[in-house]
């Protein structure tokens, strides 16, 4: 083997070297918090080697398979949420195209009389018109109710 000649020391070097004060008083904090007593070695070698496991090749290719397989399950997530939005998309367009071309001839009579007193109606101010309620209007809208996370919101059904 060849010899080390750069400054930086080898892992057997630093792992060599006696623990520190530091690595004793972290060792007697762990007893204290945890219940357990670790061994003084594995606490320095744990704290020295750190950041050296975080920098390796070994860490670092799990970590970016662990980012893959999770972009992986949002994609898969993605597209079913997506795939189940189309779906009802599709459900709430046929029955929507086959409410619309029922009732299209009925609405467009009811609309042809209204039309022509709103004609001779002057303009009014808004303050007029929320002063006094339109004669024309034959639904009653009650007000919205308040949502909250605790109580569902009232519907037609329901109320």
């Amino acid at each position: 083997m060849t010899e080390n000649t750069s400054k930086k020391k080898t892992f057997e070097e630093r792992a060599a070297a006696k623990p520190t004060e530091l690595h004793e008083r972290f060792a007697q904090w762990l007893l204290i918090q945890t219940g357990v007593k670790p061994d003084l070695k594995t606490v320095q070698l744990a704290c020295a080697f750190r950041m050296d496991f975080q920098r390796s090749d070994e860490n670092q290719s799990k970590l970016v398979a662990k980012k893959e397989a999770a972009a992986a399950k949002e994609a898969e997530r993605i597209a079913k949420r997506k795939a189940a939005l189309e779906k009802e998309l599709a459900k709430l367009s046929g029955t929507a195209e086959a409410a619309t071309e029922a009732p299209a001839e009925p609405v467009a009579e009811e609309a042809a009389p209204d039309a022509p007193q709103a004609a001779e109606k002057p303009a009014e101010t808004a303050t007029e018109a929320k002063a006094e309620p339109a004669e024309t209007a034959t639904v009653e809208t009650a007000p919205k109710a308040r949502r909250s996370r605790r109580t569902p919101v009232a519907t037609a059904e329901t109320a």
